[in-house]
């Protein structure tokens, strides 16, 4: 297992693509897959849990030539992992409406466990190396499990029912109309 736990990082990431990972208020929900593709606009909203997906992507790259530093940036990743549990309120694909979050679905927790994993792992290769072990090289099972993640991830792109249309999310809701009862 320790030879191999780059793969099960990915295993795990990739799973937890395929599960809800938010759910929200009046039965709403927010896919794995879709808060990967939107989740950059977090900035906007002063979110900033998504950013664990590249520092853990650069760690996965740094894991065997720069171990320390990829287990530090693997540890950044899981702090802001773990500081999504803090957001409130999301936007809906739906509605558009900003909906409280309610609680975090199988997707999340996946990825936050895909996260972990890495970082106990690296942990434990650095101590190894410490005394004198080598980190093992990329293998197989890893760079397929790479590449489908980026096939998974191109397709995504692809697919409309997974985007969200920003403008109705940044513009304020319409005024209410107002009626005049007097004139009734």
């Amino acid at each position: 297992m320790a030879r191999f736990y780059v793969a099960i990082t990915l295993a795990l990431y990739l799973l937890s693509l395929s599960c809800k990972a938010i759910h929200l208020s009046a039965d709403g929900s927010l896919h794995a897959l879709q808060v990967l593709l939107l989740g950059p606009w977090g900035i906007v909203m002063q979110i900033y849990g998504w950013f664990a997906n590249p520092l853990l992507g650069l760690a996965i790259l740094m894991h065997r030539r720069w171990r320390w530093l990829a287990l530090v940036l693997g540890l950044g990743a899981l702090y802001l992992g773990l500081s999504a549990l803090m957001v409130e309120r999301l936007p809906d694909n739906h509605s558009y409406s900003f909906l409280d979050v309610t609680g975090f679905g199988p997707g999340y927790y996946l990825w936050l466990l895909s996260i972990g994993f890495f970082c106990v792992m690296q942990a434990w290769w650095c101590r190894q190396g410490l005394k004198g072990a080598q980190l093992p090289g990329w293998n197989w099972l890893d760079g397929g499990l790479a590449i489908v993640l980026n096939i998974v991830i191109v397709c995504a792109i692809q697919t409309p029912s997974l985007h969200f249309q920003l403008k109705k999310v940044i513009e304020p809701p319409p005024a209410p109309i107002e009626i005049d009862k007097d004139a009734i």
